[in-house]
């Protein structure tokens, strides 16, 4: 019974220290090529203040003219 009491104690924990949330910040940047064209980036970086787990999610277009 102890077991149960402390694995379900944990499990109420983790549910209320995952639900504050992550930090998230994107950026976008447009820009205008060399022979014309545009090179288009998006950058998204998703942190846990928990853990303090990065991740970084990158993408990158290009448009020939």
């Amino acid at each position: 019974m102890k077991t149960f009491k402390a694995l379900l104690a944990a499990s109420v924990m983790s549910l209320v220290l995952g639900s504050f949330g992550c930090e998230t910040s994107h950026s976008e940047s447009t820009k205008e090529g060399w022979f014309g064209g545009t090179k288009h980036e998006e950058t998204t970086v998703t942190k846990n203040p928990v853990t303090g787990d990065e991740h970084v999610n990158h993408s990158e277009s290009r448009t020939n003219p």
